[in-house]
C-alpha cells in the first residue's frame, strides 16, 4: 500500500488508470488465440480493445509532448533569466556594488535591507537580490531580509563588484566599509513612516 500510494503521488490516479488500460487491451489484442477461451476474441470486443489502445498511446503521447514543452519553456526563461542578470550585473552602479560587497565582507548570506533605497529594489525588481520572505514585501515593511539570487553568484565576479582579486586583507576590508552608502552603515537608522508611524 505504501508502494501505491508514492506512485499515485508521483504519477497520479489518470495516469496509473490509462497505463492499465494500455497494458491490458495491447496484452488481450496480441495474446496468441489459442490461450484465449474457445470463444475468442469477437469484433465488437477486439473493436473496443483497439480503441481503448489508440486512446492510452494519445494520452501518453500528449503528456510527452507536454512535458517536452514545459522542459524547452523552462529552459528558454532560465536561459532570459540569465541575460537579464547579466545585462543587469555588467552595469552595476556605486550603490548597487556597496550592496553586493556588503555580502562579501559581512561574510553572510542574509542581509537585512532598507526595502524603499533605490539600488536594493532595482536589484530586487532585476532578480539579482530575492527576499527571503514575500510576504514582507507585500506588506512594504521598512527592512527585508534579502538573499543574493542562485542564478546571480556565478555571475558576480571579482571585477563586477569592484573588488581586488584574491582574498581581501583588513586595510582593503576596512576602505570597502568606508565608502559604503549612508544605509549600510551600522548606526543608520532609515527615517521612514506609515500611516503617521515609525516603524
Amino acid at each position: 500500500m505504501e508502494f501505491l500510494g508514492r506512485l499515485i503521488a508521483r504519477w497520479g490516479i489518470l495516469d496509473i488508470f490509462m497505463a492499465w488500460v494500455l497494458t491490458a487491451s495491447g496484452m488481450l489484442l496480441v495474446i496468441p488465440k489459442q490461450w484465449l477461451p474457445e470463444a475468442g476474441l469477437n469484433a465488437q470486443l477486439s473493436m473496443v480493445l483497439t480503441i481503448s489502445c489508440v486512446t492510452g498511446l494519445a494520452y501518453f503521447l500528449s503528456r510527452g509532448l507536454l512535458l517536452i514543452m514545459t522542459s524547452i519553456t523552462g529552459a528558454v526563461q532560465h536561459r532570459r533569466e540569465l541575460q537579464r542578470l547579466a545585462s543587469m550585473i555588467s552595469c552595476l552602479d556605486h550603490s548597487e556594488r556597496a550592496i553586493l560587497r556588503e555580502f562579501i565582507i559581512t561574510r553572510r548570506s542574509v542581509l537585512s535591507l532598507p526595502l524603499k533605497e533605490p539600488a536594493v529594489a532595482n536589484l530586487m525588481e532585476n532578480g539579482v537580490l530575492k527576499p527571503m520572505n514575500e510576504q514582507h514585501v507585500h506588506e512594504q515593511r521598512s527592512n527585508v531580509d534579502m538573499m543574493i539570487n542562485l542564478a546571480a553568484r556565478p555571475l558576480l565576479s571579482y571585477k563586477a563588484l569592484g573588488l581586488p582579486v584574491g582574498k581581501l586583507n583588513e586595510e582593503q576590508i576596512e576602505h570597502l566599509k568606508s565608502i559604503r552608502p549612508r544605509f549600510l552603515q551600522p548606526d543608520y537608522k532609515a527615517n521612514r513612516t506609515h500611516s503617521g508611524k515609525l516603524f
